[in-house]
């Protein structure tokens, strides 16, 4: 089958860049061929994966002028048209399924914003995203019932669909493999690990949690920040990582993930990090805390400095592994996924 997904950026990136990359990698295993529409396209990054890739704004646009005309273009390629399985994980018209990352509107009051011109035009896009999809696939049942809360003319057509996780790469590694992703990143065996994955610091909530990793008492306590630069000065005992290409050997050096989100709706990294066998450290009302037990993942009542200072030292007093087979036990690999969505479409016609 030819599929053909949309979205955004289809280079390395944030939570919805890996989960586009692990969409092409699932379906190409599964035998299909996969074209991506994109606004922007890492052309390397495009063979590296076997998909088709072909950019739509080639010159550049006005930040607000580029979700509108992408989802324009979009729209007149009529893509339903010619293929049989059409993905949008973009604002666009057009498709078959559309993947909500995320509920603008939910977002927005996460995050405190005040009312913009910008914001209600991403709302408009994503109402119209909603209503011209067979069928929206929302990452976690929180995401289902904000889905439902803001746009209930989409609340019969949503289905929930935990997003997949790669157990060829995202895998626990012996004590003999950790001590050496350890060694490489300069630390001690003795070191308590901290690992902050994030491409997005207001939303991950990185303030907070250097805030209340200054306050921590634990001299042997580390907190490694992956992703985009940090743009304060980064108290001590704090190492900035840049983008990590090997984010399986970062997991598997790490004592504990930690993600304070104030907006979370699933958060496939701690997904990826308990595949690992490393425990986390998130908010209760992260969409991926659904599938969490208790030896899984200390849950923050509330995004605060305090909050997190309490259970930064909750972890460093039980340091632990997660049992194998997180991926198993909660059916999210890839190839469960990716029948998942094509039963949405066999359904749905």
């Amino acid at each position: 089958m030819n599929v053909a997904l949309i979205h955004y950026n289809l280079k390395r990136g944030g939570g919805m860049e890996s989960y586009l990359a692990d969409l092409v990698r699932g379906f190409r295993a599964a035998g299909d061929t996969v074209d991506v529409w994109a606004r922007e396209v890492d052309a390397d990054w495009a063979r590296t994966l076997g998909a088709n890739a072909y950019r739509l704004l080639p010159l550049p646009l006005p930040r607000r002028w580029r979700n509108r005309v992408f989802a324009s273009r979009i729209a007149r390629l009529e893509l339903t048209e010619r293929y049989p399985l059409v993905i949008s994980l973009a604002r666009t018209r057009g498709q078959h399924i559309a993947i909500n990352g995320g509920a603008h509107p939910g977002f927005c009051a996460a995050m405190q914003r005040p009312d913009s011109a910008h914001d209600r035009i991403e709302t408009r896009l994503e109402r119209a995203m909603l209503a011209s999809s067979e069928t929206v696939v929302a990452h976690s049942r929180t995401l289902a019932l904000q889905i439902g809360h803001y746009y209930p003319e989409a609340s019969a057509k949503t289905r929930v669909i935990y997003p997949p996780v790669d157990g060829q790469r995202f895998a626990p590694r012996d004590d003999r493999a950790r001590a050496v992703a350890r060694q490489a990143l300069g630390l001690a065996p003795s070191d308590i690990v901290f690992v902050f994955p994030s491409m997005d610091h207001d939303r991950k909530g990185l303030a907070p949690l250097l805030d209340a990793f200054a306050q921590l008492d634990e001299p042997r306590a580390r907190l490694l920040v992956a992703g985009r630069a940090a743009r304060k000065l980064l108290p001590p005992r704090v190492a900035p990582l840049g983008y990590v290409n090997d984010m399986p050997a970062l997991y598997a050096a790490a004592d504990w993930t930690v993600l304070p989100s104030r907006y979370e709706p699933f958060g496939l990294v701690i997904a990826e990090s308990l595949a690992c066998g490393t425990p986390a450290i998130i908010s209760a009302d992260a969409g991926v805390a659904e599938l969490m037990g208790p030896d899984d993942a200390i849950t923050l009542p509330e995004i605060t400095a305090a909050a997190i200072l309490t259970a930064l030292k909750a972890a460093c007093a039980a340091p632990h592994r997660v049992p194998a087979g997180f991926i198993s036990r909660h059916g999210l690999s890839l190839a469960d996924h990716i029948n998942a969505l094509k039963r949405c479409r066999d359904t749905s016609r």
